[in-house]
């Protein structure tokens, strides 16, 4: 027998079934990708090779959004910037900026998050048909301290 509880809900028993409701949206598949940047010092002019184990997103995927947040301020002797992008398994680029280009050190600030812009996010590309490692490096200036996580979510088809 069903019953209302203390919350006001409808407890349905003893395989009592609710009338499904034919309206709403279903979110499909949508995963997220969390890579730590623990030290900016360790960024090289390249973007480093994935290591064994490596999380990747899957060949195919499609990448509706990602953030860099930022937990370490970054600074430089310069004006270093920020390159973020998609690697294969073996290290060769699928789009060197992918995710982001060129982001300034002076956006880079503590507690601050940078919505990122590249040409594989949110726009009319997949990553491709090969798994998609995330690397980085910088332009101009080495980074002489931070520390990110950049967050990425995407759907895998």
């Amino acid at each position: 027998m069903s019953y209302t509880n203390a919350d006001g809900l409808l407890v349905l028993t003893n395989g009592a079934a609710g009338t499904p409701a034919d309206n709403g949206i279903a979110e499909y598949g949508k995963k997220f990708l969390v890579v730590d940047i623990a030290d900016a010092t360790e960024i090289g002019t390249a973007a480093a090779a994935p290591a064994a184990n490596d999380a990747f997103i899957p060949a195919g995927s499609y990448i509706t959004g990602a953030h860099l947040v930022v937990t370490t301020a970054f600074t430089s002797g310069g004006s270093a910037a920020l390159n973020i992008g998609l690697y294969n398994a073996a290290g060769a680029a699928i789009d060197a900026d992918g995710i982001d280009a060129t982001i300034a050190v002076a956006d880079l600030a503590a507690n601050k998050a940078v919505a990122c812009n590249g040409a594989l996010v949110g726009g009319t590309a997949t990553v491709g048909t090969a798994d998609a490692y995330v690397s980085w490096d910088y332009d101009t200036a080495a980074f002489t301290a931070g520390a990110a996580k950049l967050v990425i979510e995407y759907i895998e088809v």
